[in-house]
């Protein structure tokens, strides 16, 4: 009795492939050698594959490709018929390399459904590199798959390596295990060719999708395409899942090389653990109406990868997961945003100048043990730009959180202009606000070692944040011990023009930002005190000063004062005096009325200048 496909899996996993061949040879197989094939890598053994391969369709047996190299001057053909092909040895095309053929067709076209097939050890080749002109140069085409389990070892060196069609019907629910896809202008090329076709619902696993440098260099290439068919065929390729595949497409000025090439208006193409290397910052390009699809970047060379749409492109809504330094950082969310410094930066006083919900910091040396005695509401040598502000050396700004529970954080910045710079700086503290100085584990970061700063008793990154070193997007995680953080940026070396920053944290937990609150009063344009004015008794146009400490304030501010008293009479101007203090004054505007009012609230309010 005739083995099952399953059998044959089973004794592909339990059995050497000399055996099983020998297994299918003596049961129900046909090889090539039965027609006088030699498989020397020196006759041309079309004829004999041929017959052997027309055999198999013809009685229901396998086809098998014994060791060897078996070279073809024409395409060969292996019906639906057949229930499948075992490959050890490797078809060789002699084709000149402007000389288009399909090399090795599977199953039949039209409408007949190639269902529950199997293809092992598939290895097509060709004797001279394509020169990538035609598309009619074709290694593997593989018809109306079904249910199917494809194999594929080694394709090598045409212009499109593996082509699978829906001709007249679907090609679908079908695994590929993608080995080596070698110097082919497009490796993958998913097509359908006719309105009545689809092509959906594939699993692919591995592929190493490769160029070599001197392979047509000024020539695009790209690892996998789902193609546009002709006008009428169908374009709505859908649920195609890569797991794991490699490229390394050797990009060369002035050509792209990009993994995936989406022509069509499908859906949910899938990629997890892609891996690219020498290829463009390019992860896809859409020329159609593809929608959600998604990109998982395990490894890359830059971590700026995206998707290109072109002018043809109608529909977005596809996503890049880089998981490629500092994956953590992609499951984050925002817990602090400054998207414009510039827009929230204040005076704080004649020459100093601070910014919105953000600590004031320096990494110079400093006497100061204290959260509040190291976090500061503006400093010297920060100076607005037009679109910035621009930081002197050992200045920056940072958040100021509460990490008692919530310990994993990514901090996102911006410098004018994209521009690499600026270091990653944290402070620690401990649960009663004292800063902890050069303590092991307190502090990690994905993409630097962090350097202890024993002057500034801060943590700053051991080099710069830049593209070039891929290291600019860095998650922070901060030992069990430390209970506050300061965590920001600083222009360690040398001037730095920031415009935006961002702090991230784990989903789970909703840590507070101090900044501005009682507790840490920094960041922060507005300031108030209250007290209790019994004010003198007072004549037409007589006057009470009273001063009123506000810390924080500076000469210059603008100050305003209210009274909780019912007389419209008393008229209150308050003026930031000196650091700290406003002085307000009372005064009876009434021309004949005197006034002598009970204990009442004062309340006295200070606002920092905007920057104009």
């Amino acid at each position: 009795m005739a083995a099952r496909i399953d059998d044959l899996m089973v004794l592909g996993q339990n059995i050497s492939k000399t055996d099983l061949a020998k297994y299918l040879r003596d049961r129900e197989a046909v090889l090539p050698r039965d027609f006088g094939g030699l498989g020397d890598g020196a006759a041309n053994d079309r004829a004999a594959i041929q017959a052997c391969f027309d055999r198999a369709a013809a009685d229901g047996k396998f086809a098998v490709i014994p060791p060897g190299t078996w070279n073809v001057d024409a395409g060969v053909t292996l019906g639906g018929g057949a229930r499948g092909l075992i490959m050890q040895g490797v078809i060789q095309y002699t084709g000149a390399a402007n000389a288009p053929a399909t090399v090795l067709t599977l199953g039949d076209g039209g409408t007949t459904r190639n269902g529950e097939k199997l293809y092992l050890g598939l290895q097509v080749t060709r004797q001279i590199q394509s020169d990538w002109a035609s598309e009619a140069d074709i290694g593997i085409l593989a018809r109306n798959l079904d249910a199917s389990l494809l194999d594929l070892r080694l394709v090598s060196g045409f212009t499109i390596g593996l082509r699978t069609l829906g001709d007249g019907r679907g090609f679908e629910d079908t695994t590929l295990i993608l080995g080596r896809i070698l110097n082919n202008r497009y490796g993958l090329d998913a097509h359908c060719a006719t309105a009545t076709a689809w092509n959906t619902s594939i699993r692919y696993y591995g592929g190493h999708f490769a160029c070599a440098t001197g392979i047509n260099p000024t020539l695009d290439r790209y690892g996998v395409r789902f193609s546009r068919g002709a006008a009428d065929a169908y374009n709505n390729h859908n649920r195609h899942v890569f797991d794991a595949p490699n490229f390394e497409l050797r990009q060369l000025d002035p050509n792209v090389a990009i993994p995936f090439l989406n022509e069509t208006d499908g859906s949910a193409i899938i990629g997890r653990a892609l891996r690219m290397e020498a290829c463009s910052p390019i992860v896809a390009r859409h020329t159609g109406a593809a929608q959600d699809c998604e990109y998982e970047v395990a490894w890359a060379q830059t971590y700026a990868i995206g998707i290109e749409y072109t002018a043809t492109a109608s529909r977005c809504g596809n996503a890049v997961l880089n998981r490629h330094r500092a994956p953590a950082s992609r499951h984050l969310r925002l817990l602090g945003g400054m998207p414009n410094l510039r827009a929230a930066a204040f005076r704080h006083s004649a020459t100093e100048v601070g910014v919105e919900g953000l600590a004031a910091i320096a990494t110079s040396t400093t006497t100061a043990t204290t959260l509040a005695g190291l976090s500061f509401n503006g400093l010297d040598g920060i100076t607005p730009t037009a679109r910035g502000l621009l930081l002197d050396a050992q200045k920056g700004f940072a958040f100021v959180v509460d990490t008692r529970s919530a310990k994993e954080f990514a901090l996102a910045h911006w410098l004018v202009g994209g521009a690499d710079g600026g270091r990653l700086f944290v402070r620690c503290f401990d649960a009663a606000m004292a800063v902890r100085e050069d303590v092991a584990g307190d502090v990690l970061a994905s993409l630097t070692t962090m350097q202890w700063n024993s002057p500034s008793k801060a943590w700053t990154g051991g080099a710069t944040m830049a593209d070039s070193s891929l290291n600019r997007r860095m998650t922070v995680r901060l030992g069990p011990a430390v209970a506050f953080a300061q965590i920001g940026i600083v222009g360690f070396d040398g001037q730095i023009e920031l415009e935006a920053l961002r702090l991230y944290g784990l989903p789970e937990a909703a840590p507070a930002l101090l900044c501005g609150s009682p507790t840490l009063p920094v960041g922060q344009r507005e300031f108030a005190a209250e007290v209790s004015w019994d004010l003198p008794n007072l004549a037409p146009g007589a006057t009470s000063l009273l001063d009123v400490t506000v810390t924080g304030c500076r000469q210059g501010d603008l100050a305003e004062a209210a009274l909780a008293s019912s007389t419209r009479f008393i008229e209150l101007d308050a003026t930031a005096w000196t650091s700290n203090t406003v002085r307000v004054m009372a005064r009876n505007i009434s021309p004949t009325a005197t006034f002598d009012l009970g204990p009442a609230t004062l309340s006295v309010a200070v606002t920092k200048r905007r920057i104009p």
